[in-house]
């Protein structure tokens, strides 16, 4: 279980406070996909940097499985706007990066690895570098790293904005299938409706600056099978942009 509790964030510039996150209180169960929206400067990536442990300062409370996160002891799994592929390795020393810096070099890893570069259609690109593959490839092995690593909690910042329409819907698809396999924690940060509603079994609309929940929508859609098609699935997201173009408009 994820738990954030009262958790503020502020940031200091020539001695003047500028609070980013307010009052946050936020619950997910293990296991569950969490999409988060929000304007501009409302603190999405800074909640996602407070979850990863790298925002250490903030007041509330912040928890992983009852734990409060620190990423020594939790495997907590971050994949970028742009990726975060170093250029410089190969696709299968890019996807290994992760659990060789967690020390995960168990027995099962080549198998697992190998596992999981058939699953996202990777096969033969392995001594391939990142700037050889399209972008929804790159997508792939960003995900291949991520899921590896089998971690506590998965974090995802705008992975898909710099794709095409069509490819972005391919990787959503890729993203699903591989996530029903393993079942990971994740919140990501989108600023896409039908993106939120397709892959958010949960959805959390911020407010403006400083951030605060203006609401949590738990989402009956979720994981139904050809949802994009359904009447249903249109409805909701015109609901949810009227949500947000009330709520923004304050």
């Amino acid at each position: 279980m994820i738990q954030i509790k009262q958790l503020s964030v502020s940031y200091e510039a020539r001695g003047v406070s500028y609070p980013v996150l307010k009052d946050i209180n936020l619950e997910f169960a293990a296991g569950e996909t969490c999409a988060i929206i929000g304007p501009s400067g409302c603190g999405k990536s800074t909640l996602l940097k407070v979850m990863a442990g790298i925002v250490t300062r903030y007041d509330g409370l912040v928890e992983i499985s009852g734990q409060p996160v620190t990423p020594k002891q939790q495997t907590i799994g971050f994949i970028p706007q742009n990726y975060g592929l170093l250029p410089w390795k190969t696709i299968y020393e890019n996807i290994r990066l992760g659990v060789k810096l967690k020390h995960k070099n168990t027995k099962d890893s080549g198998q697992n690895l190998s596992a999981m570069l058939q699953l996202l259609g990777l096969s033969g690109l392995e001594y391939r570098y990142p700037g050889e593959l399209s972008g929804g490839q790159q997508q792939r092995v960003a995900l291949a790293r991520a899921f590896l690593l089998d971690p506590d909690l998965l974090l995802m910042d705008e992975p898909f904005s710099a794709l095409d329409a069509m490819t972005r819907e391919e990787i959503q698809n890729v993203f699903l299938q591989v996530w029903r396999q393993h079942s990971v924690s994740t919140i990501l940060v989108t600023h896409h409706v039908e993106e939120a509603v397709y892959l958010g079994r949960k959805i959390v609309i911020l407010s403006a600056a400083p951030g605060t929940v203006s609401k949590v929508i738990d989402n009956p859609l979720f994981g139904l099978e050809d949802v994009r098609n359904q009447q249903a699935f249109f409805e909701l997201c015109i609901e949810l942009r009227k949500m947000i173009k009330e709520d923004w408009s304050k």
